[in-house]
């Protein structure tokens, strides 16, 4: 068991939890992205603990680059984001489950580790999104710089109010390139733009 988490007292809750559970081994913990794979990389795990948000690469495109090279590593997800589209982003990149904090309490987590090292999903809470059906345009590099900023914050969980804070730009223009986004990549809704972004990220890693 590998433990990721950027906040060092939530680390040291987790790893306090899961070393007094039965059949669980820590064998070792990261504060970043980076760090997390160069660790990995020297030490024999089976399963991670993966954060989300993280000051250098979000977990996401962490638990790509790690099964880029282990295609047999499995990684939970433990997040404080209750977000769908996150959560979705984070399937479809191949995590086995996700847990949000605040829906589940340290024996469900022990339970959650166990289930997924033995090749179950866990959802928690669970995931009603399809993605079926969605066909989108072969645009390649046609996207401006600002339409791939906003997809990726758009990919990340932000909301409108929150994209033009990041980018210190008005609503309404961010409601714009959005529209414009969506006509580009044949997406209908923020949902969409997200499979879009995954699916795009995963090529990216072959």
């Amino acid at each position: 068991m590998f433990l990721v988490d950027d906040n060092f007292v939530a680390r040291r809750g987790l790893r306090s939890v899961l070393e007094a559970a039965e059949s669980i081994c820590v064998v070792g913990e990261a504060s970043s992205g980076s760090e997390t794979v160069a660790r990995l990389k020297s030490c024999q795990a089976d399963v991670v603990l993966m954060d989300f948000r993280m000051p250098d690469i979000d977990g996401v495109k962490v638990t790509i680059e790690l099964l880029r090279h282990n295609p047999k590593l499995i990684v939970l997800l433990a997040t404080v984001i209750d977000d769908p589209m996150v959560h979705m982003k984070a399937l479809l990149a191949g995590v086995k489950g996700f847990m949000v904090y605040g829906y589940f309490t340290p024996e469900e987590l022990v339970e959650g580790i166990r289930a997924v090292a033995c090749g179950m999903r866990v959802c928690v809470p669970q995931l009603s999104m399809a993605t079926d059906g969605v066909q989108f345009n072969d645009i390649q590099d046609t996207l401006t710089q600002r339409e791939e900023e906003i997809l990726n914050l758009i990919a990340d969980g932000y909301d409108n109010r929150q994209i033009a804070s990041e980018l210190n730009i008005e609503e309404k223009t961010v409601k714009n390139h959005i529209n414009n986004l969506y006509s580009k990549i044949g997406a209908t809704c923020r949902h969409d733009a997200v499979y879009y972004s995954v699916c795009r990220m995963l090529k990216a890693y072959p």
